[in-house]
């Protein structure tokens, strides 16, 4: 019994809430949206009636029998004539109007669990879910930080040969998935989290002879912004107005004006350069070699500093004869770019 009523409650949820409760499955939600859906509108319609009933007794009934001093049933009579006034004032009370809608809602939900075979909730908790799933989508999306275009880069290295920085997941990126890239067709074999605004660093090699190719993906490193092309819903975007009026005043004083990056050379033997900027290099890693003044440099640490430099960098010249796999031509005001751009 206890699980009878159950599921009776439970189906009032939208499917957003229901699988928390994994000890119940689809036919539990489908039974008991069919008695919850029937029980609201037999319930409903029956009060609907009732309360008409007594609108008729209580109100027109006895103020014409006052006014003419006629029985109740020749009152009926009067009513009968004045009918659909009548009836359209009882409909358009709130208590009315708020049974009609229970059930429509309680018809509906138990025909599609009855024919349809699939439960639906109660309207007001769906769309209290659906407007929960927008915001935090709109969250998740604002988390990520701005879109900005991939980065490419040619690796010389026997694990992959291509190396791609993404501000967003490429969720359909896995092992059955071949990437066309360049007249060149490549493989994911694997990735690593990265550094804002590059959260997603994707590893790829080049396919061998005789590759079978599942699925294609002509990889475009444009292609963040197409998600974007569609104008999402007016809820969408107030609900992205108010979160970025709410990011920009708590990271008003976070992140300081863009200017020129600091550098000097050392004359150590564990680092021969040393670049203070005020913005994060996200693909500066073990990978990474950097070209400045005609002098290649390699990462050697990652330290932070105070404002406005708050990302210290250590390189150290290139060994002689060491491969190059992923190079950098570095200028000192490359933070003014990022900033126009």
């Amino acid at each position: 019994m206890w699980s009878t009523l159950a599921r009776i409650a439970l189906s009032f949820l939208p499917r957003r809430y229901r699988v928390r409760f994994t000890q119940f499955g689809p036919a539990d939600f489908r039974q008991g949206t069919i008695i919850s859906g029937a029980l609201e509108l037999v319930v409903c319609l029956l009060l609907l009636v009732a309360r008409f009933l007594d609108f008729i007794r209580g109100g027109h009934s006895s103020a014409v029998d006052a006014r003419t001093g006629r029985t109740v049933e020749e009152a009926y009579s009067i009513f009968i004539v004045q009918g659909f006034s009548i009836f359209f004032e009882y409909l358009l009370l709130p208590a009315s109007l708020l049974l009609i809608y229970l059930v429509i809602e309680g018809g509906v939900r138990f025909g599609v669990a009855w024919f349809a075979e699939d439960g639906v909730g109660s309207l007001p908790l769906c769309l209290i879910a659906w407007a929960q799933e927008h915001v935090g989508q709109a969250r998740a999306e604002r988390a990520l930080g701005a879109r900005v275009a991939d980065i490419v880069e040619q690796v010389y290295s026997g694990d992959y040969d291509l190396r791609i920085f993404s501000c967003r997941p490429k969720r359909d990126w896995d092992r059955l998935i071949t990437v066309s890239y360049g007249d060149q067709l490549y493989a994911v074999v694997g990735g690593q989290a990265g550094k804002p605004p590059y959260r997603h660093i994707y590893h790829l090699r080049k396919t061998r002879f005789g590759w079978t190719v599942r699925n294609i993906h002509h990889y475009d490193p444009q292609e963040v912004f197409l998600e974007e092309e569609t104008p999402p819903p007016l809820t969408s975007r107030l609900i992205g107005w108010v979160l970025d009026r709410l990011g920009a005043a708590r990271a008003a004083g976070a992140t300081g004006p863009a200017v020129p990056d600091l550098v000097e050379r050392i004359s150590s033997l564990a680092y021969q350069l040393r670049v203070a900027s005020c913005r994060p290099q996200p693909t500066w890693d073990h990978l990474i070699t950097v070209e400045y003044e005609g002098e290649f440099y390699e990462i050697v640490e990652e330290k932070q500093g105070a404002a406005p430099h708050p990302y210290i960098y250590l390189l150290r010249k290139l060994p002689e004869g060491k491969a190059i796999r992923s190079l950098h031509h570095y200028r000192p005001e490359e933070s003014l770019d990022q900033r126009k751009a």
